[in-house]
């Protein structure tokens, strides 16, 4: 997962260009890309589509049969930008295919940067970005996919009823329909709260919900003592605490 920072202030480049009559499938190579984790960026993820006319393949038409896309109070900017931001389509003899230009920690990292603090979530450092985010739009900030304490309860949290853990396959579904491998899903430390689920963090009775007592304006939730992608302190906690 990579931190919600931009380079500067400039629009990424386009995977795709467009040439008269069709879109051409472009690969987009990030050899000199290197994760936080040092690895090199897996092979992109072609899915066949229903055909399209080579002209017909543009934003308005994707939004047009995918509306939800654009839909919820934080749309990526990404969205803005155009389909083909992260996105190759290309259709040929009648039949239409969809690339990622990356994938994974891989794509996001065309425009967020990846930090390199000490300390890094587990997550962020497997370039696991949609573990967490919405890649399109979502009703929370900075496209997550569920208020803040939820959503970091869903790994950390136990016996969580939106997580289905089927050890057969040794596979864990969370929120939004994301998976994670049931190692993975161990790594994360688990937090044993109250019967309520409100208390018992980090210590017996204390709250994790409620007003924030050193921020009159601000509510009490996992971030208020955790930075969620990165930290140079241990435990992923900010400076200053």
């Amino acid at each position: 997962m990579l931190r919600y920072t931009r380079k500067d202030n400039s629009s990424p480049p386009h995977a795709g260009e467009k040439a008269p009559g069709t879109w051409l499938a472009v690969r987009f190579v990030v050899s000199t890309l290197l994760l936080v984790s040092g690895r090199l960026p897996a092979a992109a993820q072609t899915t066949e589509h229903p055909h399209i006319e080579p002209a017909a393949i543009k934003s308005e038409t994707c939004l047009t049969c995918h509306p939800n896309k654009k839909e919820g109070k934080f749309v990526h900017t990404a969205v803005g930008m155009g389909c083909e931001s992260c996105h190759q389509a290309a259709s040929e003899n009648g039949k239409t295919t969809i690339t990622l230009v990356a994938t994974g920690g891989e794509l996001c990292a065309r425009c967020h940067e990846a930090e390199k603090d000490p300390v890094l979530h587990g997550p962020y450092r497997a370039g696991q970005c949609l573990t967490c985010h919405e890649p399109h739009a979502s009703n929370f900030p900075r496209q997550v996919r569920a208020a803040t304490n939820l959503l970091c309860l869903s790994c950390h949290g136990v016996n969580q009823p939106d997580v289905k853990v089927n050890s057969e396959v040794k596979t864990v579904w969370l929120l939004g329909g994301q998976t994670l491998t049931l190692e993975d899903y161990r790594q994360a430390v688990e937090i044993n709260l109250d019967r309520s689920g409100t208390r018992g963090h980090p210590i017996a009775g204390h709250p994790i919900t409620g007003k924030d007592p050193r921020n009159k304006d601000a509510t009490l939730s996992c971030l208020s003592c955790h930075t969620p992608h990165n930290s140079a302190q241990p435990n992923l906690m900010p400076a200053g605490i």
